[in-house]
């Protein structure tokens, strides 16, 4: 390569720079239900089953006492990871990050919020959640944060600088 084409492509580089520092994963927190319009494929899961996975996270969060927390450290990649659910059926729960340099980290109520609205959910509650919206089809959203969690307050979390945004909430067909 000459000099002079050398010194033409300098101009690219801090944008290339630029594009690189601020990757993204490629979907985002909102709500897709799979199957419908918005894309993938219904994925046939008992709803039971969600309910389930649901239950089961809040009770992680009850019993895990000073640690309620589902954290996802910064990363190079958008990784998936199967969340802890014995035996939830048909149902998989996969968390995403959706900007691998947060440190996301989000409490099992908000997963579980995420899932189906919440314990004692209102009907707008049930129709905003994963549940609630796209049923048996399975489908993915950000997870619903309840910023006003003591969790989030504890002097451990805000020196960890963990925030609890940049996840997303998968349900899938368990293979």
């Amino acid at each position: 390569m000459h000099l002079t084409h050398l010194l033409l492509a300098l101009p690219a580089l801090p944008a290339l720079a630029a594009s690189l520092t601020k990757r993204a994963c490629g979907e985002t927190t909102t709500r897709v239900c799979f199957g419908g319009s918005s894309g993938g494929t219904a994925q046939n899961i008992d709803v039971d089953d969600i309910s389930y996975a649901a239950a089961y996270l809040r009770y992680l969060a009850d019993t895990n006492g000073a640690n309620p927390l589902w954290t996802m450290p910064p990363e190079f990649d958008c990784s998936e990871w199967g969340l802890p659910i014995a035996d939830a059926g048909t149902v998989l729960v996969l968390a995403k990050h959706i900007k691998p340099r947060t440190n996301s980290s989000v409490s099992y109520y908000d997963l579980a919020r995420t899932i189906d609205g919440g314990a004692d959910a209102t009907p707008a509650q049930l129709a905003g959640s994963l549940l609630g919206a796209c049923g048996a089809a399975g489908g993915m959203m950000g997870v619903t944060v309840n910023a006003d969690d003591p969790a989030y307050k504890t002097p451990g979390y805000i020196a960890s600088k963990a925030k609890p945004q940049d996840m997303i909430i998968k349900l899938v067909r368990a293979p």
